[in-house]
């Protein structure tokens, strides 16, 4: 890892470089979209995972953002939480109302997928305290042990918040051998209905766990 990297919490001025590190990570998912729609949509992406994560956190160098993570932990402060997550779901819904993501008419196209991928996540994931909702790291910054220094900030809060296991959902084109190497284990395997839809053929989907007290990561 470069000795320049810092870490800091996600500010959303850092929404159109994390929407363009996030369109190289999940190519798919912009596949649908050209030019400006692409980080458009991307856009809306970011602030989504944003509104359901309750950690948010990235990587720079000394002139940009060369990565991110979010990730959710549940904490007792269950209405808090809950509170912020519906105040920030309402700002995606005007947000949405007044075109900032694009045209609404492909974006409503996408609802039924998500919510085909919602319903799967929630029947296949494992019981547990603690989610990666995002994480990705610009192409070119990667092998540069950053994607491992985030994972490291997000375990070790986890961590501290009394969790006993992280999950993942992931798929076949993305690079689930990182949640290999540093010590997740596959849970489950299913057809991902949303990259399926993007990649018009069958993507199978991975959901990933970690329990913390054997994480390879943490040294």
């Amino acid at each position: 890892m470069s000795p320049t990297t810092a870490f800091r919490h996600y500010r959303r001025t850092d929404l159109p470089v994390c929407a363009g590190i996030a369109a190289e990570a999940f190519p798919l998912q912009a596949s649908r979209f050209a030019g400006e729609e692409a980080s458009r949509f991307m856009r809306a992406q970011i602030d989504a995972c944003h509104a359901v994560a309750n950690y948010h956190e990235v990587a720079v160098t000394a002139t940009e953002v060369v990565g991110l993570i979010f990730g959710r932990v549940r904490r007792r402060s269950v209405l808090i939480s809950t509170g912020q997550m519906l105040k920030r779901l309402l700002l995606i819904s005007v947000r949405f109302l007044l075109g900032r993501y694009g045209s609404r008419r492909k974006l409503i196209r996408f609802m039924n997928p998500c919510l085909d991928q919602l319903r799967v996540l929630r029947r296949n994931m494992p019981a547990g305290q603690a989610e990666v909702v995002l994480f990705a790291v610009a192409p070119k910054y990667q092998g540069k042990r950053i994607g491992r220094a985030l994972m490291d900030r997000f375990v070790h809060h986890a961590l501290r918040c009394g969790v006993k296991s992280i999950s993942v959902p992931t798929d076949e084109t993305a690079s689930f051998w990182f949640y290999e190497r540093y010590g997740f284990r596959r849970w489950a395997e299913y057809k991902d209905p949303l990259e399926s839809y993007l990649a018009d053929r069958p993507i199978t989907g991975f959901i990933y766990q970690l329990l913390l007290h054997k994480a390879d990561g943490q040294e």
